[in-house]
């Protein structure tokens, strides 16, 4: 009898015992050790491996509850104490139920974690490199924070990419000793670099958008100053074109008679175009071959071999030195009705209005005269250095302009005594034969040369055509040199018809 009434006391101190710890359970669920048996039965009375005497047993009292829910829901539970039994109250049953359900919700809690460490480890590229593991927290399932150190007594290790810690285990509910909450983040400093590279990209790509919407800005108001320089010009050739006429219509006292020339040509490009104004004697004329450029005066050629010559150069009597300087070979010099040069710009000018053929007149002092001719001639700007281009020679004078490979005017610049742009290295050949000419290592023609009133000696600095018919003999130094009476450069457009 006393020991069944030691065991009864036994088993009310152990269900005291029981209860307590199952009130501390659902008050710290994340914290505490004890769970509930899955099988829906739990076995007490053992501590440390030892069972007690009393057989004491925890269960559902039967099969009961309600069709479709589940076995044991609403069941209470019965505690069984030979040879008593003692029903509990079902809310038992239900704390179980909740337990189960909150270790669920941290495992699902874990898998999202670590399914956001591995998206963070995508953007940075995947690198999650050799970090060191001495400060990184792991949580306990008492609640208490340690350092990764104190696991692993000490010393630092690799973190494994699942983000566990070496060596770590994990326990069926996560809840586990040594398990982490969540993986390591990435190596902030990759992070930084990323983003500065990223933003040296975005700082580059807006200055580029700003450096090409200035040259837009830029090339736009170029084109619109362009135009408005052309309608200004055109604006004010016409209030002049109106002023004339109103004068003209004043100072006439009857009515003008008509006038047969044609009304398309307001200003002459060329002396061509005063061909046709029926134009037909030799004379100083006015041309405009551009009309941003004004006009200037030119001497035109209306009878020789159909007329309508421009000349651009002219050697008499040797009046005036053609040893000049480059502003002045620009500009232009000499007498238009004598010897002159027109000057580069003008030429250039001239030639860029049209497509232009040159012909060169020559004649020495024996009678002797010869031409030549080329179905092409341009002068480029000064900023080209006014580079030639000549080809379709025929004639009678030779093609001295391309004598061969190693003497070829055509596609050179042009050199003064004071500009070097010749393609001779070790010296300027407009200083060595003192004038301006489209030099080339240095020459088989000039005809800016000194004006020599008979044959000469020594530097072949006069007027030279390397083609002419008794060149020949000079091929000596101490022989005698060619000199020339008259020379004329002039040209006409391509599509003239006399």
């Amino acid at each position: 009898m006393r020991t069944t009434v030691l065991c009864v006391c036994a088993s009310l101190l152990l269900t005291a015992t029981f209860l307590l710890r199952t009130s501390q359970a659902a008050e710290f669920p994340v914290n505490s050790h004890q769970r509930w048996d899955s099988r829906g039965s739990s076995h007490l009375g053992f501590d440390s491996g030892t069972p007690t005497s009393c057989p004491m047993k925890l269960r559902p009292s039967g099969q009961c509850g309600s069709s479709g829910a589940e076995e044991g829901e609403d069941c209470p539970y019965q505690l069984t104490l030979p040879p008593f039994t003692i029903q509990l109250p079902k809310q038992f049953r239900l704390l179980e139920k909740v337990m189960k359900e909150l270790q669920s919700l941290k495992e699902v809690v874990n898998k999202l974690k670590s399914g956001c460490q591995e998206c963070r480890g995508a953007r940075g590229n995947g690198a999650f490199g050799h970090q060191q593991a001495d400060q990184v927290p792991v949580q306990r399932d008492s609640g208490e924070e340690v350092t990764r150190q104190e696991v692993q007594g000490g010393s630092s290790q690799e973190e494994r990419g699942d983000g566990m810690i070496p060596g770590a285990t994990v326990d069926g509910t996560g809840l586990g000793q040594g398990s982490v909450f969540g993986k390591a983040p990435s190596s902030p400093s990759t992070m930084q670099e990323m983003q500065v590279k990223l933003n040296r990209m975005s700082t580059s790509l807006r200055n580029a958008r700003n450096q090409i919407s200035s040259l837009q800005g830029r090339l736009e108001g170029l084109n619109l100053l362009n135009m408005e320089n052309v309608q200004a010009i055109v604006d004010r050739r016409v209030e002049n074109i109106t002023g004339v006429v109103n004068k003209l219509s004043s100072t006439c006292t009857t009515e003008c008679p008509a006038v047969n020339s044609p009304q398309s040509i307001l200003a002459p490009r060329d002396c061509s175009e005063y061909n046709v104004l029926e134009v037909r004697k030799n004379g100083v004329y006015r041309v405009i071959p551009d009309a941003r450029n004004g006009t200037f005066e030119v001497f035109c050629d209306m009878e020789s071999f159909g007329g309508g010559w421009t000349v651009i150069q002219q050697r008499l009597n040797g009046s005036i030195s053609f040893n000049r300087t480059w502003a002045e070979y620009k500009k232009g010099f000499g007498n238009l009705r004598g010897e002159f040069w027109l000057g580069n710009d003008h030429i250039h000018l001239l030639t860029k209005a049209k497509d232009m053929i040159l012909r060169i007149e020559l004649e020495d002092f024996e009678g002797v005269r010869e031409y030549a001719k080329y179905d092409e001639f341009y002068v480029a700007n000064e900023f080209l250095r006014y580079r030639l281009s000549v080809s379709g020679y025929s004639g009678t004078a030779g093609n001295a302009l391309s004598f061969n490979k190693h003497f070829n005017h055509d596609q050179k610049f042009f050199s003064t005594p004071d500009r070097d742009n010749d393609m001779y290295p070790s010296g300027n050949c407009g200083a060595y034969y003192s004038s301006g000419w489209w030099f080339d290592a240095c020459m088989s023609a000039n005809l800016n040369g000194k004006y020599y009133h008979k044959r000469y000696k020594g530097v072949r600095n006069g007027i030279f055509w390397g083609t002419w018919h008794n060149m020949s003999t000079e091929y000596y130094p101490t022989n005698y040199r060619q000199a020339f009476k008259t020379v004329k450069m002039m040209i006409r457009p391509k599509n003239y018809a006399p």
